[in-house]
């Protein structure tokens, strides 16, 4: 009885894809040497960013005339819309030889997923967020404090963060947008995670990588890394076989996650 009802709820979560999994499965990383170059491919560019945006933003700004604020944006902008774009597209044309229409297959760009939207994705964000509160209130502000208080990682007023990653005139702020909540789900959870499919828990161990990558901020980030166990990005993906609800969920985290908690638990 019990097999049967874990069976039916497997079912109703999980999309069942034959097909798509085998044509997936061809183009993962197959050596440990190609899943440890998959796994560097999460970190460097966090890494390019930091050092970007901390030691080199004066030069940066010398070199640009542009603001502080908005030679971190350009940096940003330039990571999240382009790289983390086009650099899976390029990979997957030259190195997995796949037709453009193929790729966008193999990110996840696939036939709309009603149920999986309309069901699924809602049932994940309420279960994620009552999840989170605890974690929010306790554990969150004092790891993030300590966090800044390390001159390697202090965010500043002079920091984006603080300024304001959205003050910006509107086009700027769409390519923002795109590379931010579209650029971030193709690169991690539409390409890396597959790429890493081989190794037992890919999913935690890409989510926790994608906190990490995030050190120009980690502070933040990187006091999310234990909450990394439930967040469901790479849930999701896997779930339902497509990328549009990590990208949703991306935005609910990045525009309406962090409001609930304050009026819910104060942070």
């Amino acid at each position: 009885m019990k097999t049967e009802w874990t069976r039916k709820i497997a079912a109703f979560f999980v999309k069942s894809d034959p097909e798509y999994e085998s044509f997936i499965h061809q183009h993962e990383a197959k050596s440990r040497k190609e899943i440890l170059l998959y796994l560097s491919y999460a970190v460097l560019p966090g890494l390019l960013v930091y050092l970007l945006i901390y030691p080199l933003r004066p030069l940066l700004m010398s070199l640009t005339g542009l603001s502080s604020h908005y030679v971190q944006f350009l940096v940003l902008a330039i990571m999240a819309s382009g790289w983390h774009i086009l650099f899976p597209l390029f990979m997957l044309k030259f190195v997995d030889k796949l037709t453009f229409k193929q790729s966008l297959v193999y990110l996840g760009f696939r036939k709309w997923d009603t149920r999986g939207l309309l069901v699924i994705l809602p049932i994940i964000t309420v279960l994620f967020t009552l999840l989170s509160l605890p974690y929010m209130k306790w554990i969150f502000p004092p790891l993030s404090t300590f966090l800044d208080q390390m001159p390697v990682f202090h965010m500043g007023e002079w920091h984006i963060y603080r300024q304001g990653y959205y003050d910006f005139p509107w086009p700027l702020l769409v390519i923002g947008l795109i590379g931010n909540f579209i650029g971030e789900e193709i690169y991690f959870r539409g390409y890396l995670l597959k790429k890493i499919g081989r190794l037992r828990y890919d999913w935690l161990i890409l989510s926790v990588l994608f906190q990490f990558y995030h050190m120009w901020q980690a502070p933040i980030n990187w006091a999310f890394i234990p909450l990394a166990v439930i967040i469901p990005c790479e849930i999701l993906v896997k779930l339902r076989k497509n990328l549009y609800g990590a990208i949703l969920f991306h935005v609910y985290i990045n525009t309406v996650w962090g409001a609930v908690t304050l009026y819910l638990v104060g942070v």
